[in-house]
């Protein structure tokens, strides 16, 4: 009879749950400001006499958790509505999902619906908040279709094209992507008349009244728009059809730009802390330096931001992100306005042409997660060591891939079915921002791979499917900068013409470098003499070997060549980058655009990796064969930068530590107590790093704020730098004043240097260590990136 009486107390519990006779229902609701909009939505609410029912969607990385909170409740004005503590959050088939205060974690989905209970909202609610205090918040929740009252806080677009139009706030009018005040006001009935104004410009606004949803709006002496209301979140479904299928291209000219201005409107100081303070940013990919690129635009006492920002060509770009999280696509030479009212939710684009930005507003991408790690920790629940996956995992990955942008394309497809008039344009623009997402997906493997090849049918579909179906321009998509920059990497071949010795010899008879006579003739008599070592070597032993080749090397000829090798050493690395670099132009038979793209990255990375300025041959090859003025001045800039830090003078330092003291000195261990010995007594921080490390030079730049932070705890700061060229090593260190009274640096030779990691046991860079007064390596995680938490474990070491 158990299990009966199981079945009949389940069945009361779900009749119970279900019971309630709602009267009112919300299908879809809209809200305001989501705290946490990228987890959590709200897709209908159930109104009661005895409670409110609030069902909730969230969206959020697979085996995480959630957590709803005791203490979360329901306001309207001034009251609260606590959620029912003895009432469990249920599911679609009435089952116990959630219990309050405890962690709930989701499936490899990371979906979940379920229902809140809450003690029951006043009868005729027009709108609510849901406040969980030490969490999240999500305001102004109400049903979709609720009409704006009166004319106050409203937004217009124009029924015929479908644009929005106009703003009526308090005390100012969003016209023309600009905000005016209201100077006065008159209304009649429902009639109303306005004169606004901003700088030197007044206009007269009269709106009609509301007639089956629409006012007639005349700015000035113009001819009155009809104009219905805008109570979406986005800009509803443009009333015609757009067949455009192309971009603006301005032929990568530099000094375009893009005007924006922005509203965060109904500015709360927790949605001023949400986003990026006083500003708002604008991120863009540039698509030279491969670097995301930061404009900061400061708001105003009421959310108002204005700034221009210099663009190459059309672009994707990052608006507000952390607060408004509008992602778009700026178009040279136009000018934009873009409106995020917390209070209503509501995110508008005005412009003259901003058709493509609202439909990507109203309808974003659907392919995401399909990068190689979101497929082995969330599809696959594999730990699986990324640095050697062979062939067959990354086939896997590969279908893995296939099947997302497949499903994504299904999806754009019945999108477009339901929707026919969103634009060719829009319809475009994500099919090749999928390709840019899985070209890129998918060339990151490269990293992973076990062999040094990846499988002929992966980079097939790369090749076909991605990189031969590139959209224009290149700008438009910021994956595919990564996917260009790594596919392009990938085509490299190993250089067979990169013999060192053919290479100063043909930079002598360009004149690039210059040789002695005694110098020329060693080169030219190289090869010969190193033939007649091989012979004669073929066969011995190897210690014998050995010493033939240590005799040859110490040769007058081998030292000389030495020494000039290591004298023209930039000449060199430039020359070969350049000699692979056409090589892959020539195999792949890339058009004009990527090839100056593409060979000024080159440049660009070399001077950064090196961190010195180019060869002046160099400098003079660049202005004669790149015409794209962007890319030139972009590598000139950084050039400079580093030709004026090489002028620096740097002999008075005493931080380059001498390592006379260690000659001769093989074993890690001992190579590190000398090193340390002057300062025990003291807590030491080792930072191992290196010149051609990003994020090392990365932290490096907060050095000072970092040494400011530590003044109180007596700590001293010894870099060592991993393989590193002596003076892009001291450009570095002056480029970021790495400098001060308890800091000291290392260059060790190779040998040392390795012994050294190898004792630390160092396996990433930059790698940091501790040593405590005693002079002992101490056995704590460590990383003074995170300033706060390296203060805490010092004062817990003191």
């Amino acid at each position: 009879m158990r299990p009966k009486l199981l079945t009949l107390l389940f069945t009361f519990f779900v009749l119970f749950v279900h019971a309630q006779v709602p009267h009112t229902t919300w299908e879809q609701p809209r809200v305001g400001y989501n705290s946490h909009s990228h987890v959590f939505s709200i897709t209908k609410v159930k109104l009661g006499d005895e409670r409110t029912e609030v069902t909730m969607h969230v969206n959020f990385f697979p085996k995480h958790w959630i957590k709803m909170a005791s203490t979360a409740y329901l306001q309207v004005g001034d009251k609260h509505y606590p959620i029912r503590k003895k009432m469990p959050m249920w599911g679609d088939k009435g089952t116990t999902l959630l219990e309050l205060d405890k962690e709930f974690f989701l499936d490899e989905s990371g979906q979940l619906d379920f229902v809140c209970v809450f003690d029951a909202l006043p009868k005729g609610t027009a709108h609510f908040d849901l406040i969980e205090p030490a969490g999240w918040q999500i305001y102004n929740i109400r049903p979709n279709d609720m009409m704006p009252q009166g004319i106050t806080d409203t937004y217009w677009r124009n029924d015929k094209t479908g644009d929005w139009f106009i703003g009526i706030t308090g005390q100012h009018i969003i016209y023309d992507c600009q905000v005016w005040q209201i100077l006065s006001q008159m209304q009649k009935k429902d009639k109303y008349e306005f004169t606004i104004a901003r700088s030197n410009d007044t206009l007269a606004v009269s709106v009609s009244k509301l007639k089956k949803g629409v006012r007639k709006v005349r700015i000035g002496k113009t001819k009155a728009i009809a104009c219905e209301a805008i109570t979406t979140k986005t800009l509803p479904d443009y009333p015609t059809p757009d067949a455009r299928t192309t971009f603006k291209d301005n032929g990568y000219r530099a000094g375009d730009s893009v005007t924006i201005y922005g509203w965060v409107k109904n500015l709360t100081p927790e949605l001023l802390k949400a986003g990026g303070g006083k500003f708002a940013d604008i991120a863009i990919e540039n698509f030279i330096t491969e670097e995301e690129e930061s404009f900061n635009a400061p708001l105003d006492s009421l959310g108002r931001y204005h700034i221009t920002v210099p663009v190459l060509n059309a672009t994707e770009a990052y608006i507000d992100w952390g607060r408004s999280m509008f992602n778009i696509v700026l178009e040279p030479g136009e000018t934009y306005f873009f409106l995020y009212d917390a209070k209503t939710g509501q995110q508008l684009v005005m412009g003259k042409d901003a058709r493509l930005q609202n439909e990507l507003q109203a309808y974003p991408e659907d392919i995401r997660g399909n990068d190689i790690h979101a497929y082995y920790y969330r599809v696959r629940k594999s730990k699986v060591d990324f640095k050697s996956l062979p062939d067959n995992e990354l086939l896997k990955y590969l279908d893995f891939v296939k099947q997302e942008k497949a499903t994504a394309d299904s999806l754009l497809d019945l999108r477009l079915k339901e929707h026919p008039n969103l634009s060719q344009r829009y319809a475009q623009y994500l099919r090749n921002l999928y390709k840019a997402e899985v070209g890129r997906n998918l060339m990151q493997a490269k990293f992973f791979a076990k062999s040094d090849t990846l499988p002929p049918e992966f980079m097939d579909y790369v090749t076909q499917e991605c990189w031969n179906k590139m959209g224009t321009p290149y700008t438009l998509y910021r994956n595919l900068s990564t996917m260009t920059q790594n596919y392009l990497e990938y085509m490299e071949e190993e250089t067979s013409g990169s013999d060192a010795i053919e290479k100063v010899l043909n930079l002598e008879r360009k004149g690039i470098v210059k040789l002695t006579d005694k110098e020329l003739n060693y080169f030219k008599e190289y090869k010969g003499k190193l033939a007649e070592l091989q012979k004669k070597a073929d066969g011995r032993p190897l210690e014998e070997r050995q010493a033939m080749v240590s005799e040859f090397n110490n040769t007058e000829m081998a030292k000389t060549i030495s020494e000039v090798l290591k004298r023209f050493q930039s000449e060199l690395i430039v020359d070969l980058v350049l000699d692979e670099t056409q090589t892959v132009i020539d195999s792949i038979q890339l058009d004009p655009v990527l090839q100056e793209i593409y060979i000024a990255r080159k440049l660009y990375g070399l001077i950064e990796d090196r961190v010195q300025p180019l060869p002046k041959s160099t400098i003079q090859w660049m202005n004669e064969n790149i015409k794209m003025d962007f890319a030139r001045q972009v590598v000139l800039a950084l050039h400079e930068k580093y030709d004026a830090l090489m002028s620096k003078d740097f002999s008075n330092t005493t931080n380059l530590l001498s390592t006379d003291n260690l000659e001769g000195i093989t074993e890690g261990e001992q190579i590190l107590r000398e090193l340390i010995a002057p300062w025990k007594g003291k807590i030491i921080l080792i930072d191992v790093w290196g010149t051609w490390c990003r994020p090392c030079k990365d932290a490096l730049a907060h050095s000072q704020e970092l040494y400011e932070r530590m003044k109180p705890y007596d700590i001293y700061f010894l870099y060592m730098a991993n393989r590193s060229d002596e003076t892009s090593w001291k450009n570095v260190i002056k480029e970021y004043n790495v400098s001060g009274e308890n800091v000291g640096h290392v260059n060790l030779p190779v040998e040392q240097q390795e012994a050294v990691e190898r004792f630390l046991k160092v396996n990433k860079y930059p790698s940091y260590f501790l040593i405590g007064r005693e002079g002992h390596l101490l056995d704590v995680n460590v990383d003074p990136r995170n300033m706060e938490d390296f203060e805490n474990l010092i004062k817990r070491i003191k």
